[in-house]
């Protein structure tokens, strides 16, 4: 098995952030919630709309470790989370 070691260098964050941000919304909100709360993205992948919308905090069980995370969600994620769901909100209206 690979190691796999975290991005510590704030300018490749904040580089990876802007790449992101200018292909696809969900990688970006993705990979914000990533680096804001330490989820492993096996966790991530399974949070719905629900989980995050209009919270102050997310509570989850870890897949890996059977743990329970509780931690509160950072302003920058939650710009992040307003901006996606205004986005895919516009992108349902325009195919109706």
């Amino acid at each position: 098995m690979e190691l796999v070691e975290p991005i510590r260098d704030k300018k490749q964050i904040q580089g990876m952030k802007k790449y992101l941000k200018g292909q696809n919304s969900r990688d970006y909100l993705l990979f914000t919630l990533g680096i804001n709360s330490g989820l492993r993205i096996s966790d991530l992948l399974k949070l719905t709309v629900d989980d995050v919308m209009g919270k102050e905090r997310i509570s989850i069980r870890e897949q890996k470790t059977g743990k329970t995370k509780d931690f509160p969600l950072s302003e920058i994620c939650k710009k992040s989370i307003s901006e996606y769901l205004k986005e895919t909100a516009k992108g349902i209206v325009a195919e109706s």
